[in-house]
């Protein structure tokens, strides 16, 4: 074998054992943009709901895609809804707490957590609603998820492997069983915080 054939594949062997811990990465780029800016689809989903509401607009930049995030406080509860770069509806977030997740779940996602990392905190907790259009504004007129609707667990942990600490997004099911975890990689953690 020549020296450039050991080098390609000693390159192609150092690229396929990086590959897995790059796909547990997740970058986001967060941005304030304009009420003007923003597809008339998104501004009806959110009028139709919430009159009245002050909304603080963003644009989201991941490695996968773009997205347009509304933000906003109602009747003491912080929203977070996500739509695609056309306006269409992907998820409704619901700021929550990490007890309010029903105690049998909490068990099964904290027993993983434990093995995934030496220690961690739960800095922010959401319930994240995904459904049909016309089923996400029912269920939050009603203020309630309807079955119909896939209903999952988001948390964002301040947490340490091997003496390093990062933030983690974490999304599991309603039966505590993780979904993902990855490593954020965020220059500006306070809109993520929000």
């Amino acid at each position: 074998m020549t020296g450039l054939n050991r080098f390609l594949l000693s390159s192609v062997c150092v690229l396929c054992l990086a590959m897995p811990s790059l796909a547990q990465q997740k970058y986001e780029r967060e941005y304030t943009i304009k009420p003007s800016a923003v597809p008339e689809k998104a501004s009806k989903f959110i009028r139709d709901v919430f009159k009245g509401a002050k909304i603080h607009w963003y644009g989201e930049e991941s490695l996968k895609q773009k997205t347009i995030e509304a933000k906003f406080k109602v009747a003491g509860k912080r929203y977070s809804i996500e739509f695609d770069p056309s306006g269409e509806v992907q998820d409704v977030e619901i700021r929550s707490s990490f007890n309010a997740i029903p105690s049998e779940t909490r068990a099964v996602l904290t027993k993983r957590l434990n093995r995934e990392f030496d220690k961690f905190k739960v800095v922010k907790t959401q319930i994240q609603w995904k459904a049909d259009k016309s089923i996400l504004q029912q269920a939050l007129v009603a203020e309630t998820a309807p079955k119909s609707v896939q209903v999952r667990y988001e948390l964002i942990l301040k947490a340490s492997k091997k003496r390093i600490t990062n933030y983690y997004e974490v999304l599991c099911e309603k039966s505590g069983e993780v979904v993902s975890i990855h490593e954020i990689i965020q220059r500006n953690t306070d809109n993520l915080i929000y």
